[in-house]
């Protein structure tokens, strides 16, 4: 049986074949690694592309690649040292494999980018819940950009609170018993912020990215990985466990914090410090 195609391998052709001015972003690759693997087994090209699904679509691992992301002033810009002309496979399997890319890259740039590669991706989540909560956040994150009509285009408090309540109808509670504390306390905290006089949606949206990223360590350890939870955990924190309770503690603060100051508390600290708690993971960059 032929080698697989590695990770590094796969994303050396689609730099070469994408040849755009500006960076590949790593929310970017991480997708069409996704879409490209599944790409190439349908043509019979195995593909060694390790993956978890993690808050916002699947996550592959990148730790024991040669491919690294940069920081730059406009976001992240992927690097591969490896280059077509290195890669060491018959030259039938390397242009079937550029096909296989082409056609992926050529959907993904069609389809909407990484909007339309999401909402793609999410077909094939293991969980309904996955969905619901995929169309509440796209919900707050329109209404955070300021949609000039968001109160009357299905974003506003009533429009959120039924997707709420579809969040926490299709939650997989027998399959993930020990998040349902986590999972009321976090509807708690949503349905005080969705009656308060003043509609906040981008504190609405760091309350809900608290508790996505908490269930979604779990999810990520779970069996619709193709890695170890050893893996898996090295590649979301240094330390997954003191970083989820660093999580529940930031939603206990807001139940808190509502009880004791109400709608008068400042938004701007609440949005801040759950975003910090959030951001403390190594993957805790938003994806879609």
């Amino acid at each position: 049986m032929p080698p697989a195609l590695t990770v590094d391998e796969v994303t050396a052709l689609l730099l070469d074949i994408r040849d755009f001015d500006n960076p590949l972003r790593e929310k970017e690759l991480h997708k069409l690694l996704y879409s490209i693997k599944h790409g190439l087994q349908e043509e019979g090209i195995d593909a060694d592309i390790p993956y978890f699904w993690y808050r916002y679509g699947t996550m592959a691992k990148l730790s024991d690649a040669e491919t690294s992301i940069a920081q730059t002033e406009d976001g992240t810009a992927v690097q591969c040292p490896v280059t077509p002309a290195s890669l060491n496979h018959d030259e039938s399997t390397v242009d079937k494999a550029k096909m296989v890319i082409s056609q992926e890259f050529s959907q993904y740039v069609q389809g909407g980018g990484v909007e339309g590669i999401t909402d793609r991706q999410y077909e094939d989540a293991p969980y309904e819940v996955q969905q619901h909560y995929r169309e509440m956040d796209k919900q707050l994150r329109t209404a955070t950009d300021e949609h000039p009509d968001f109160m009357e285009e299905g974003y506003g408090p009533d429009s959120v609170r039924r997707s709420l309540s579809r969040v926490v109808e299709s939650f997989p509670t027998d399959e993930f018993s020990e998040l349902e504390d986590d999972l009321y306390l976090w509807y708690g905290v949503m349905s005080t912020e969705l009656d308060e006089e003043r509609y906040k949606p981008e504190t609405l949206l760091s309350i809900s990215d608290t508790f996505w990223t908490i269930f979604s360590i779990e999810l990520a350890q779970g069996e619709h990985s193709d890695m170890t939870v050893e893996e898996v955990r090295d590649e979301i924190s240094d330390d997954v466990d003191e970083y989820k309770a660093r999580l529940r503690e930031a939603l206990r603060n807001r139940e808190r914090e509502q009880t004791e100051f109400g709608p008068t508390l400042e938004e701007d600290e609440v949005v801040r410090e759950l975003s910090d708690a959030v951001s403390e993971s190594l993957l805790g960059f938003p994806v879609s």
